[in-house]
């Protein structure tokens, strides 16, 4: 079984059947081939009809558009049906967080083996929010770990919050999710912010914390218990993220 290659994209025609085309997807996609290259040729039968690879196929037309020479496209003629690619799909493993976080470890990046180990010492709470609050910005998208281009950055407070989650988590473990770890990221970004202030209430009011579905909520929810019994410095729920 040979693997051509060829320029002549209009050749090849989608199945019906196939998946649609996510344009996002694409445009991604042809980024990461700029970048290496096309890896892995698409499929085909032997009418040219694409049974798997049509996202590379548009992401090379894409590419096409604005390259000085026009990028060829490897392929595979196979004898087989739609029906065997939906069957080998729903079978594939897509790469995790944790899957890439390893893979650039593994490869000597200084930022991932401290992000590998923290997410160790760190347990039981999430990757995903651990991530986030480990980066400068503390926002790091899963975009920034699959990248490569994750920065580490922590700090003896960010420690702080993260071992006293941990110590919650072992009373109520709604503590140790990702959503509380996020609402906590949102509030440090109001202004006036006093951790300590909020890790008091938290300890005060323990028993009468009520568990919330997702970070907006837990963000209110805390705010409440953080600004009972101030006469000042209240912080506003109107000024948390947008996204609230």
């Amino acid at each position: 079984m040979s693997v051509k290659t060829t320029t002549n994209l209009d050749q090849f025609t989608f199945h019906e059947r196939n998946r649609r085309v996510n344009r996002s997807a694409v445009k991604k996609l042809a980024e990461s081939i700029m970048r290496v290259g096309l890896k892995t040729p698409i499929t085909v039968t032997t009418g040219n009809v694409i049974l798997d690879g049509q996202h590379r196929l548009e992401a090379i037309r894409l590419i096409n558009k604005t390259a000085s020479s026009p990028q060829k496209i490897s392929y595979i003629k196979k004898n087989m049906s739609i029906e065997d690619i939906a069957e080998m799909n729903a079978h594939q493993v897509q790469w995790r967080m944790n899957d890439w976080i390893h893979f650039y470890a593994m490869g000597g990046d200084e930022n991932y083996i401290k992000l590998q180990d923290a997410a160790d010492k760190f347990k039981p709470l999430k990757m995903t929010s651990i991530c986030a609050f480990l980066s400068p910005t503390e926002a790091a998208h899963t975009s920034v770990i699959t990248r490569g281009t994750y920065i580490f950055d922590i700090d003896e407070s960010k420690e702080r919050i993260l071992n006293k989650l941990i110590e919650y988590g072992k009373l109520n473990e709604a503590f140790v999710s990702k959503a509380v770890l996020l609402a906590i990221i949102d509030m440090r970004r109001l202004e006036g912010f006093n951790i300590d202030r909020l890790f008091h209430a938290i300890d005060l009011n323990f028993e009468s914390i009520i568990t919330q579905s997702g970070r907006g909520n837990w963000s209110r929810h805390f705010l409440r218990f953080y600004n009972k019994g101030l006469r000042s410095g209240k912080l506003s729920a109107h000024d948390l993220p947008s996204s609230h």
